[in-house]
């Protein structure tokens, strides 16, 4: 009788094992059918001189109040060192290409942001670059970051900001205009919160009272047109838009249902660019449980006080930094010791205020510290 017991329990189990594991497959070719529809590379030959060089644009507007001090100079290196490598962080390059088609072309990276996953700490960060920021373009020279995707696709892109940044990123996703207005008005819109200066510009766009103070809902042209201000304040504020459009975008996108998920694939997927493999997809969909309802701590670079503008040999103004120390200040975000650049900021004049008790000779300190961000930026100048 025990023996028949026993029998009866390992059938049993035998089969709810090969269930599970039919069920396990079907999953698996189910998701593998979705993501396949993703586009991977496209198709565009970037060593190839750029024909059409209207695809540069002409002038950023960059407000001389935002920058420090005009630096003539010569060649921008990247800053010496390794790139810093932390096993339980995935970094993503976000860019947002300026086709307003479902095409992709030759194009400059209009939007550029690192999605950072910890997936020991179940958190979410979001850097955005400014577009401005003077780089060395193999065979090109000195230009502009978003110009770099132009003249050599997402893989010199990337490439240029591990140099620069010292951040692990190998791996991206690309979207254009096109895309990102199809994809926010299909998934429902997004709710954005606005100032009594951002509802005056979009209403004063769309030349009727829209849009007023507060909470507002933006399907997707709107979104993007909301994202893409600058002349209102500056490029900062721009980037910072565009953060809370993706911030927006994603708390929508969670409360949609799975037939709605299953149709918006079919129809999204095929309009993305990746080098992510299917296994990394899947890998990252198992932490959206986890990281459900949380809240991206975001940032912009350069960080504030290590940035000015630089003239190059051909008129054009760029931002110029300090990479060392912004590699360093994001490499402490991307980790969790900063939260913001205002954290590391209170660090250091809590460090002030503590050396300032144990010695009376602080003034001289200060004066140590002046001269020594001086002599960087004289350095950088030459």
């Amino acid at each position: 009788m025990r023996k028949r017991v026993i029998r009866i329990a390992v059938t049993v189990l035998c089969i709810l094992l090969v269930i599970l594991l039919v069920l396990t497959g079907l999953a698996w070719y189910y998701l593998n059918s979705k993501l396949d529809k993703v586009s991977r590379g496209d198709g565009i030959d970037y060593t190839q001189p750029i024909e059409d060089t209207s695809i540069l644009g002409d002038d950023l507007e960059i407000d001389e109040k935002y920058l420090d001090v005009t630096r003539n100079g010569g060649d921008i290196e990247p800053p010496e060192g390794d790139v810093n490598v932390h096993e339980d962080i995935d970094n993503i390059l976000l860019i947002g290409t300026d086709e307003r088609d479902e095409e992709f072309t030759r194009s400059r990276a209009d939007s550029m942001m690192i999605l950072s996953i910890n997936s020991r700490e179940n958190t979410l960060r979001l850097v955005s670059l400014e577009r401005a920021i003077g780089v060395s373009i193999p065979d090109v020279g000195d230009d502009w970051l978003t110009h770099v995707f132009a003249y050599g696709g997402p893989e010199l892109l990337l490439q240029t900001i591990r140099s620069y940044f010292k951040v692990d990123v190998s791996r991206y996703v690309r979207v254009n205009f096109y895309v990102f207005e199809t994809a926010i008005t299909d998934i429902g819109g997004v709710e954005i919160d606005l100032s009594e200066a951002e509802a005056e510009w979009l209403n004063d766009i769309a030349q009727e009272d829209k849009f007023e103070e507060g909470l507002n809902r933006f399907d997707g042209p709107t979104a993007l047109q909301y994202a893409r201000i600058r002349k209102l304040d500056s490029d900062w504020h721009r980037i910072e838009r565009q953060r809370k459009v993706i911030q927006a975008a994603i708390d929508q996108a969670l409360t949609l249902s799975l037939d709605k998920i299953d149709l918006l694939a079919d129809k999204l997927l095929p309009m993305i660019d990746t080098n992510l493999t299917n296994g990394e997809i899947t890998s990252l969909l198992m932490e959206i449980p986890t990281l459900a309802g949380v809240q991206a701590q975001q940032m912009t670079l350069p960080a504030e006080d290590t940035y000015w503008s630089q003239t190059l040999d051909n008129g054009r103004v760029v931002v110029a930094c300090d990479f060392e120390r912004n590699a360093e200040i994001l490499d402490m975000f991307l980790t969790g010791e900063i939260d913001s650049v205002e954290d590391l900021q209170t660090d250091e004049d809590s460090s002030g205020a503590d050396s300032s008790d144990a010695d009376s000779s602080s003034n001289s300190d200060e004066e140590d510290d002046s001269s020594s961000r001086s002599t960087y930026r004289s350095s950088s100048s030459d």
